[in-house]
């Protein structure tokens, strides 16, 4: 991305980014290896030790038109891709809790599990009808202020803000960002989110931009997220599960001890009152940024959940049954070519080259 700043009298500096040629190509280079790989079977190869029994695939929201979101969630066209060449791979997809059983069956067969977070209204209206032609099921992480209409889901708000202003009013950095265009608004929303990732605090000074560009986070929310009764409707649907995803989606490593007990135990305790059911089930926002260790695991395991999932890529050994409270999963939500970026996932290559040839069963903890 490039910059460049014009300064107004008794005004905040302009800033122009867009996406370079340098970043275009990096990004067809990727995606040609990626398709390569995938393609020729040297993912396969490359990660063959890595793939082990099963896959555990993440994503958020679905659309048609992945430049209406500028590049967030899967193209609904890419998943089903994704389920017909997995389903032809031999792997048959299950629900978590048939995953951890087939861990320890020696002769289980090589399975995917499909994840999706935070509860998008899209899980249901575009990935639904695909999963039934493919009898595949999935487990929905859903926070408690989702529901409740509270949750501060800032990316969205970001997302907004770009994409229906030509500028954008940035007073925690102190200019206004240049969005008159397709490769400038993508730009900007990449760098806002990237400087929030560098520390979750600076979610929490996003208001005041909203509020200037005109961007109304529960507005947002109502048009995005499903909402109570559309929660416990999906529930009830025979490939669908409602899992704990914490009650504020904040960044559990910036919380003390008691915080993470409550935010993670009260959305436990939520879902489970209005699903009528127990709640087995637990998702980590944001992953490796949002914890610190073994103790957000620790505390997930204290309050009675089965199993917790992570970012981190990785595919599931039998070894991971020591530690089912940091589970790897792959992200599946690549715009560029969603089908061939899951494959290298599911063969492990991801992990191999992450490890650069290291070990191909993730142990968290330690690597935090």
């Amino acid at each position: 991305m490039q910059s460049e700043c014009n300064h107004k009298d008794e005004d905040l500096p302009v800033t122009r980014l867009h996406v370079s040629a340098k970043d275009r190509l990096r990004r067809q280079v990727k995606t040609l290896g990626l398709q390569t790989l995938s393609r020729t079977g040297l993912a396969g190869l490359v990660g063959r030790r890595y793939r082990g029994r099963g896959v555990i695939l993440m994503f958020h929201e679905f659309t048609t038109e992945p430049e209406t979101k500028l590049g967030q969630g899967c193209r609904i066209q890419d998943f089903e891709a994704i389920i017909k060449q997995l389903k032809a791979s031999g792997r048959e997809f299950v629900g978590m809790s048939e995953a951890m059983r087939r861990l320890t069956d020696p002769g289980g067969k090589p399975f995917a599990v499909l994840t999706f977070d935070d509860g998008y209204r899209s899980n249901m209206e575009l990935a639904l009808p695909v999963m039934e032609r493919y009898q595949a099921p999935a487990v929905i992480y859903v926070p408690t202020e989702v529901v409740t209409r509270t949750i501060n889901a800032w990316w969205l708000g970001l997302r907004d803000a770009v994409l229906k202003n030509d500028q954008v009013e940035f007073e925690p950095l102190g200019t206004r960002f240049a969005c008159e265009n397709y490769s400038e608004k993508l730009a900007t929303f990449r760098h806002l989110l990237a400087w929030v990732w560098q520390d979750f605090r600076r979610a929490d000074q996003l208001e005041p931009v909203f509020r200037q560009s005109g961007t109304s986070i529960p507005d947002l929310v109502d048009t995005f997220f499903m909402n109570e009764a559309e929660m416990c409707s999906a529930d009830r649907h025979p490939l669908i599960e409602i899992g704990a995803h914490t009650t504020t989606h904040r960044a559990l490593a910036l919380l003390p001890d008691d915080e993470v007990r409550r935010d993670v135990g009260d959305n436990k305790i939520f879902l489970e009152q209005k699903l009528e059911r127990e709640v087995p089930h637990f998702a980590f926002p944001y992953g490796r940024p949002s914890l610190t260790g073994r103790r957000e695991a620790e505390i997930v395991r204290s309050l009675g959940f089965q199993t917790a999932v992570t970012t981190d890529p990785g595919c599931l050994f039998p070894d991971h049954l020591q530690d089912v409270f940091l589970l790897p999963r792959q992200d599946a939500e690549y715009p560029e070519d969603g089908l061939s970026h899951v494959i290298c996932g599911m063969n492990g290559f991801y992990r191999a080259l992450s490890t650069r040839g290291g070990p191909p069963v993730t142990d968290l903890a330690a690597e935090l």
